[in-house]
């Protein structure tokens, strides 16, 4: 461990993956005496903080978002490192159903017979999902059961009843307490939300290499996938 204790990094990282980044930059801190900051903040906004000239060391943001920052010259353009592909998922409050619905005949049916379904208005998940019930047809049949909430919160109002489902990164269902998942959009819908890392054009790079090849690790695949975190590879 060759890097000094007092190395700071500052992570600006999508929200969607709050919970296992929380668990994991400890181990990361402990193993290399890095010490890591991290900002979280719905993939949109990470991508509009960055553009608009944010000082960080290292990001973690939809690919597409990134292939703009790399035109724009706000980062450094031959590090862009997928972290992992979360399903789009609906949780609702309860245990873990014995049969995750997965087709999308079975979602279509759920969705059609809600009473109440939360959603992130501002995030990647709320945007897909919106491009979701475009694509199955059902835009207007449930359009007055939607319920646009801010960051986090549609899990949290499934868990607390004052919605029936909520739609969220299946990783954010998983941690949210009193909500489990009921269904998930299959994946020929093409509904994956995908996260890359990225490192700024100013950052330390050799401490920010070292957490994205922490994070892109092989041995933390398990941890992920048990999280609904899935890797993934990027297409040239």
């Amino acid at each position: 461990m060759d890097t000094a204790i007092d190395t700071r990094l500052t992570f600006l990282c999508a929200v969607a993956v709050h919970a296992e980044i929380e668990e994991l930059i400890p181990q990361f801190t402990h193993r290399h005496r890095i010490e890591v900051d991290v900002n979280y903040d719905v993939n949109p906004a990470v991508a509009k903080r960055v553009m608009a000239g944010e000082d960080f060391d290292v990001g973690l943001n939809n690919p597409w978002y990134v292939e703009e920052m790399i035109k724009l010259g706000l980062v450094i353009p031959d590090i862009h490192v997928p972290f992992g592909r979360v399903p789009l998922t609906i949780g609702a409050a309860g245990p873990e159903p014995e049969q995750i619905a997965s087709s999308q005949e079975a979602v279509r049916k759920l969705l059609l017979n809600a009473d109440s379904i939360a959603y992130t208005s501002t995030g990647t998940s709320g945007k897909t999902f919106l491009r979701a019930i475009e694509m199955v047809g059902l835009q207007d049949q449930i359009h007055d059961r939607l319920r646009p909430m801010g960051a986090g919160e549609p899990p949290i109002a499934a868990a607390k009843g004052q919605v029936q489902y909520a739609v969220s990164p299946l990783s954010r269902i998983i941690a949210a307490p009193g909500v489990a998942p009921v269904a998930i959009f299959p994946p020929e819908l093409g509904l994956d939300i995908d996260m890359t890392m990225f490192v700024h054009r100013s950052s330390h790079v050799g401490a920010a290499m070292r957490l994205i090849q922490f994070l892109s690790d092989p041995g933390l695949d398990a941890y992920l996938r048990s999280h609904g975190v899935y890797r993934y590879e990027l297409k040239a």
